[in-house]
């Protein structure tokens, strides 16, 4: 079936109502046709459900107007679909704003429960009667839920504000989507945690939306128009069965690449156009029309989504307006208040925008030599990651993994060959990859180690994983993983290279997984690499008795291409071997020494992974701000200078005479609440510093004890 994307705009020649724009956009795009095959004669049966993107805080221009979501539901109901449902859900700063409910917010915004034709429909919270959800192992949305009224919708229409975006560029119907997820924290689970395009690449492919519609009756452009209202009548209504192209049709009217986005360039890659599609409709881009400027989008895009820098300016440049919801940050609220004032007149002034756009480079720069220098000295301040498998395991034979180990055997033989160094290890340049081998034998019992160190997850005891996804395609009859198809990712490697803007080390590999009597050996190929950080990472790790069984002989050999920052790409090591040689050879000594490590490390029981898991965080750690650092030592400064402008009362009381007359009991001493406060603050660090070294002095005793 040809998909079509329908573009219906009023004009001075045709002038149209909002409501005769919608109703002709949906009809062209074949939404009529597609509800009845759902119905089967039955349109009563069919449970719709409208998900308007409503995400505002008394700022109407930035969602989705509620009148053309009524009148929906009015042409929905002349058809015999009576079972609608408006679906909503927050993604704005709810972490600083305690602000009314969200059903109360919609109502504000226009929803009343019953249109002007006096249909009703109700209007739910998605981020509640979260049930679990199908998302296979290889999705990064592995193990979460979705609310139940998405589950169980019969057919569900997705409806987005037109609107640029200071990151993505522009906001249309992939980004509404995060809208429909069930978690309040939107940003900390679903932009931090986790991807965003991985997101919404594995919702589109286990719970997709049966329509999308793109309201650009009334549109909100500029810097940051989905944060910050800035409107424009643009009168146009666009839909499309298909999201990416419903998105590629918006992005052209805006006049912008529709893959200038990261979100939908990802979608657009992962799961491309329909395979039979056109276009109904005028694309002339709209008059008048104002895009973020280049450079800003640019400077958000380098804040990494799992800082607190990216976290601050995300939600400071939500526009909010006054008595909408109760400040619970005032600092946040005056930067809020700062940025969105600074944004508002960007859109207008260049020099407001070369300040705005200067003020965030900064912080991207700060941000980015933050983590460059937590790559190299505070891997436990790092946050691990949670990732998709980035591949179709489908795509892939059972002879794909048989041949790995045969493909390999000809660079194992070079290896072999090759002198070892003076850490008895060995290494070669070829073409522009690096042949590497090394060796380690343990102190430990070859039956015992294969035991308590898992062959099939060998990957993951190499320094700096930060971490991955794992889809086993086939087991043996003990359960254990023959084939599997694994994605990794490495701190950037050398740690150096951050500094340098060299990003993590992130690759998909085929996995094949022998378990022998007297050996166990994992291969693997590398078939993808989703950020390009490499374009060759093949290898395997081989278990061998040694020592007649008493001992372990752990065996290493990779071939291995990453690819260089542009200024080493200048730079040009390879063309200067004097340079490039001790580099290379410090780097693999000091990886692959950690590496044989943490094999011992997993044997004897030792933690050995860098990072925190995400596990750790609770919503509280999650959405704290440095702002609410802010306001706290505020707090205390003030409660300072009152205590010492304060005149202190003198004991006794004043007598007749005009004498003091002080009794013996009440002389005490003088206790400062604020000292009382400071200790009081003190008392878990200090509780919690001896209990953590009492548990690590216990760890040490029992490692020494252990076998």
């Amino acid at each position: 079936m040809t998909v079509v994307a329908a573009v219906a705009r009023s004009t001075r020649v045709r002038p149209l109502c909002a409501a005769d724009l919608l109703a002709e956009a949906v009809a062209r795009a074949g939404l009529w046709e597609r509800l009845a095959e759902r119905a089967h004669d039955d349109p009563g049966a069919v449970a719709v459900l409208l998900t308007p993107g409503a995400s505002a805080y008394g700022d109407p221009a930035t969602a989705v107007s509620a009148a053309l979501v009524e009148h929906l539901i009015d042409l929905l109901h002349d058809r015999g679909y009576h079972d609608v449902t408006v679906g909503a859900a927050r993604c704005g700063p709810d972490t600083w704003l305690a602000g009314p409910r969200l059903l109360d917010a919609c109502r504000r915004l226009g929803y009343g429960g019953r249109t002007p034709q006096d249909n009703a429909y109700r209007v739910v919270d998605l981020s509640e009667e979260v049930e679990p959800a199908d998302f296979p192992d290889s999705a990064v949305l592995h193990g979460s839920g979705m609310a139940r009224s998405w589950l169980e919708a019969g057919f569900r229409i997705n409806i987005a504000k037109n609107s640029t975006h200071p990151e993505f560029g522009y906001a249309l119907c992939l980004a509404n989507l995060f809208g429909v997820l069930p978690q309040d924290d939107k940003h900390h689970h679903y932009r931090a945690r986790r991807d965003g395009a991985e997101v919404i690449v594995d919702l589109l492919g286990s719970y997709p939306p049966d329509f999308h519609l793109i309201d650009a009756v009334v549109s909100s452009h500029g810097c940051a128009g989905s944060q910050v209202g800035r409107p424009l009548r643009t009168e146009t209504v666009i839909a499309a069965p298909d999201g990416v192209l419903a998105d590629l049709v918006g992005a052209l009217l805006m006049g912008v690449d529709p893959v200038s986005s990261p979100l939908n360039a990802r979608v657009l890659r992962d799961r491309g156009l329909p395979d039979s599609y056109r276009i109904d409709g005028d694309l002339t881009p709209y008059q008048g029309w104002r895009n973020p400027p280049r450079s800003l989008v640019e400077a958000v895009r380098r804040l990494a989504p799992d800082g607190r820098a990216h976290r601050l300016f995300s939600i400071a440049s939500w526009h909010v307006a006054p008595n909408a919801a109760e400040v619970t940050d005032p600092a946040l609220a005056r930067l809020s208040r700062l940025l969105t004032s600074l944004i508002r007149a960007a859109d207008v002034n260049p020099a407001a925008a070369a300040t705005l756009c200067t003020m965030v480079g900064a912080a991207a720069s700060a941000s980015s030599t933050v983590r460059a220098w937590r790559t190299g000295n505070a891997k436990q301040d790092i946050r691990r990651r949670d990732v998709s498998l980035a591949v179709d395991p489908g795509a892939y034979t059972h002879e794909d993994f048989d041949r790995i180990t045969g493909l390999l055997r000809p660079l194992e033989t070079v290896i072999d060959a090759l002198p070892a160094d003076a850490w008895q290890m060995r290494w070669q340049h070829v073409g522009h990859s690096i042949l590497f081998g090394c060796e380690r034998t343990v102190n430990a019992p070859y039956p015992e180690f294969v035991r308590r160190v898992n062959i099939s997850r060998s990957i993951s005891y190499m320094t700096d994983y930060l971490g991955g996804r794992v889809h086993v395609v086939s087991r043996d009859a003990q359960g254990r993983p023959t084939r599997q198809i694994e994605r990794n990712l490495y701190l950037a490697q050398p740690n150096y290279m951050a500094y340098s803007g060299g990003p993590p080390i992130d690759v998909c590999k085929l996995e094949s997984v022998d378990y022998g009597e007297q050996r166990q050996r994992i291969s693997w190929r590398t078939v993808h690499s989703p950020n390009g950080s490499a374009e060759y990472d093949d290898g395997s790790v081989t278990f061998l008795p040694a020592g007649g069984g008493e001992r372990t002989l752990i065996v290493i050999r990779v071939r291995q291409r990453f690819t260089l920052p542009l200024t080493w790409q200048v730079i040009r090591p390879d063309s200067r071997p004097k340079l490039r040689d001790p580099l290379v050879q410090d780097s693999y000594q000091r990886f692959f020494t950690r590496t044989l490590d943490n094999f011992e490390a997993q044997y004897e029981g030792r933690p050995y992974r860098i990072g925190r898991p995400w596990e750790e965080f609770d919503d509280a750690e999650a959405a704290e701000l440095p702002t609410q650092r802010l306001t706290e030592a505020a707090r205390m400064i003030r409660t300072v200078t009152s205590q010492v402008l304060t005149a202190p009362t003198p004991p006794g009381r004043l007598g007749p005479d005009g004498f003091w007359h002080v009794a013996p009991g009440d002389i005490a001493p003088a206790r400062s609440p604020l000292l009382d406060e400071f200790r009081e603050s003190l008392r878990p660090a200090v509780v919690g510093f001896w209990q953590g070294l009492r548990e690590a002095a216990a760890r040490d005793r029992r490692s020494r004890q252990a076998p």
